[in-house]
């Protein structure tokens, strides 16, 4: 993490996020559409920015038009914080001017620490004997599964940095998560859902711990969520604790999880928007050992064109590309 960092008065800009890793293949690196569709996703979820949302439905002649809200606010967000600028506004900050004015690169990175937990991208993670690549986003009355594809960092003016990890989500149906009689959630992985909303807060999501599912086998993983310092619930992994001398479960090995390319594809309807909120339980510490990466840090970057501006731009220059 780069010292003496400009600190943002934002909820959404993190000083608890350290990203690192040797550099991903091009092919990971966002396109122009992707970084446009990771700005407008940090706007809608920024908590700072919901007086602005709220206005700019007001302004819309269909009262609760979602979709033309999603498909203008950006703009709107744009020309309202240009045209205040100033502090007596209590809804305007110097920091939503610099996020009004959308990301000027973004970089990305195959690893993570938030908070003192490690994440590691899937395709780095298969390579591993640990597993850190198994991520939850809880929404309002549903729980969000699957693992981090890549971790994104977005850089905007002055040095403001969000962090977000782009995810490959699992269904969430009731035919793809499972329930046994000791509260247990079992998650088919071979299923993926809401590729058009890969995108959520590095500092929302909990690390999770996928092992074999014997019961239903093939694709079917029981889904225990990790704690800081790698803490384990005792409920999810389904055993009694007698008492404090008790040893916890560790599994030693990670467990694989079918490729994203055998993965099955829903039709699922775009601008779905994760809502975060915490969670509270009962722990029990496990020591897992946890390997280390040694790699060194890189980045890919890429360069996110104006959006507002009336003439298309050629996106297939790559000359932002740093090899």
């Amino acid at each position: 993490m780069e010292e003496h960092a400009p600190r943002f008065n934002l909820s959404i800009v993190s000083s608890d996020v350290e990203v690192g890793g040797a550099r991903l293949s091009a092919e990971y690196a966002l396109s122009d559409e992707e970084i446009a569709i990771a700005h407008w996703w940090v706007l809608i979820n920024c908590e700072e920015v919901k007086y602005w949302k709220e206005l700019h439905l007001n302004f819309l002649e269909v009262d609760g038009d979602l979709e033309y809200h999603n498909m203008t606010f950006v703009n709107y967000f744009r020309t309202w914080m240009d045209m205040i600028k100033s502090d007596d506004n209590p809804n305007w900050s110097h920091e939503l001017l610099l996020l009004a004015m959308q990301p000027q690169r973004a970089r990305v990175y195959p690893t993570c620490t938030v908070n003192g937990v490690k994440f590691v991208s899937e395709e780095r993670d298969s390579r591993r004997r640990t597993q850190n690549s198994g991520v939850m986003a809880k929404g309002h009355g549903l729980d969000y599964y699957g693992v981090l594809h890549s971790v994104v960092e977005l850089v905007y003016a002055e040095g403001m940095k969000v962090h977000l990890f782009k995810c490959r989500w699992f269904d969430t149906g009731a035919q793809s998560m499972k329930m046994d009689q000791y509260g247990n959630l079992s998650v088919n992985t071979a299923t993926s859902a809401y590729e058009d909303d890969p995108f959520v807060f590095a500092t929302s999501v909990k690390q999770v711990f996928y092992l074999d599912d014997l019961a239903r086998g093939d694709a079917w993983k029981i889904s225990n969520i990790v704690h800081p310092r790698n803490i384990y619930r005792a409920a999810t992994l389904g055993v009694t604790i007698p008492g404090p001398e008790a040893d916890a479960y560790q599994e030693p090995n990670a467990v694989g999880i079918h490729d994203v390319a055998t993965v099955r594809k829903n039709n699922v309807k775009p601008g779905r928007v994760l809502r975060i909120r915490d969670e509270e339980d009962t722990f029990i510490d496990v020591d897992p050992n946890e390997e280390t990466d040694d790699d060194s840090d890189d980045e890919l970057r890429h360069r996110l064109p104006d959006i507002n501006s009336d003439t298309e731009e050629d996106s297939s220059d790559d000359s932002d590309y740093e090899p």
